[in-house]
C-alpha cells in the first residue's frame, strides 16, 4: 500500500511541472505585451528587472518541460507498476503460463472496454 501512495504522489508531480511551464509562458507573454506599451515609460532599472524575471521565466519554463516530459502521469505510474507485477507474476507462475489464447483473447476485450468507458467519462 506504501508503494501505491508513493507512486501517486510522483504521478502528481507531473502536474506541478505542467503547471510549472504554463504559468512561465503566461508570465512571458505578459511580459512581452507589458513591454511595447510601456516600455517607453520605464526607466533602465526597471528594464533590468524584467530582465531578470524574462530569464527565470525562462528557466522556470525549460524545468517545467523537461521535469513533465520525463514524469510520468498518475495514470502512467499505476499502470507501469499493475502491468509489471502482472507481468512478472505470469512469467514466474507455471499455471498462468498454460491459459488458452481465448482466455487471454477475452481479458484483453473486457480491458478494452473498460478503457472505452473511461475515456467517455473524461
Amino acid at each position: 500500500m506504501n508503494e501505491i501512495y508513493w507512486l501517486t504522489r510522483v504521478g502528481e508531480l507531473d502536474m506541478v511541472f505542467g503547471t510549472m511551464w504554463i504559468l512561465a509562458i503566461v508570465a512571458f507573454v505578459i511580459m512581452l505585451v507589458a513591454l511595447p506599451i510601456f516600455g517607453e515609460d520605464w526607466n533602465d532599472e526597471f528594464k533590468n528587472m524584467l530582465k531578470k524575471w524574462a530569464v527565470r521565466m525562462a528557466v522556470l519554463f525549460c524545468i517545467g518541460i523537461i521535469g513533465d516530459a520525463f514524469v510520468p502521469s498518475k495514470k502512467d505510474v499505476l499502470l507501469i507498476y499493475g502491468l509489471g507485477t502482472t507481468i512478472d507474476y505470469v512469467k514466474s507462475n507455471d499455471k498462468a503460463k498454460q491459459l488458452p489464447d481465448k482466455a487471454v483473447d477475452a481479458l484483453t476485450r473486457y480491458l478494452d472496454e473498460i478503457s472505452k468507458d473511461e475515456d467517455k467519462k473524461e
